[in-house]
């Protein structure tokens, strides 16, 4: 029977806003790489994945939070797979802080992707499995969501290096910076998040250009990437004001 597998993190500045607040790409890069930690535990090292050419990718991931994390705080980052669907690999996630409260769950769903053809492997063909508890009790999975018909971008970004991570795509984490930057400060001052949600759908490479668009409804706002036709990303925020 797999066990959740935690980690103390400290908030240090490098990874905190303008308002001492944990940045939403360090606490997505925090949970990543807990779930890497775990999988290697599992017995799932690199030679069987890397080395084989199969990358790890996120497809969907939705967190809950019942208030910031913040600068200075150490809290615990817990995580524990689920049982895999077909190609799926869900996770789930869980952050408390020093008194013990939770101040975060949430889940995700995991793919192996080939390397070169850059489309989902089916695990049982290179005899990869990894224990997962059954989904009763855990966090709702990250369902999808529908596309939002808008004419004038809110940005438009240009996919520089730097936005590129070692699986040779966007890093998934640089959307949430993108999310960030389409709202002033003032937006971020007098706003807290409750619940977000991201479902990549496309990858992005270096030069490509994404335009972004959103929309709000009473505490929601829905976020959309396109680039060209496709659109590469959705997400949805809940939020609500100081």
């Amino acid at each position: 029977m797999p066990e959740w597998y935690s980690r103390d993190v400290s908030i240090v500045s490098s990874v905190c806003d303008r308002y001492q607040r944990l940045r939403m790409s360090a606490l997505f890069s925090m949970l990543q790489e807990a779930s890497i930690t775990d999988v290697e535990l599992a017995g799932l090292t690199r030679d069987k994945t890397l080395d084989r050419g199969l990358l790890w990718v996120i497809s969907r991931i939705k967190v809950d939070m019942t208030r910031p994390i913040r600068y200075g705080e150490t809290v615990t980052i817990s995580t524990i797979a689920g049982e895999r669907a077909h190609m799926v690999f869900p996770r789930y996630y869980r952050i408390t802080d020093r008194e013990g409260k939770e101040v975060l769950s949430g889940s995700a769903l995991w793919l192996l992707i080939d390397e070169t053809a850059r489309t989902p492997i089916h695990p049982e063909d290179y005899d990869i499995e990894i224990p997962g508890v059954k989904e009763e009790g855990m966090p709702s999975l990250p369902m999808g969501l529908r596309s939002i018909e808008m004419d004038n971008a809110a940005s438009i970004r240009k996919v520089m290096f730097s936005d590129i991570d070692l699986n040779g795509h966007v890093n998934n984490t640089r959307y949430l910076d993108w999310i960030d930057d389409l709202f002033d400060m003032h937006f971020h001052e007098v706003t807290l998040l409750t619940s977000f949600q991201i479902n990549y759908l496309k990858e992005l490479s270096c030069g490509d250009q994404v335009h972004m668009y959103y929309e709000y409804n009473a505490g929601r706002y829905r976020m959309d990437g396109a680039s060209g036709q496709e659109t590469v990303f959705s997400a949805l925020a809940q939020v609500k004001r100081l």
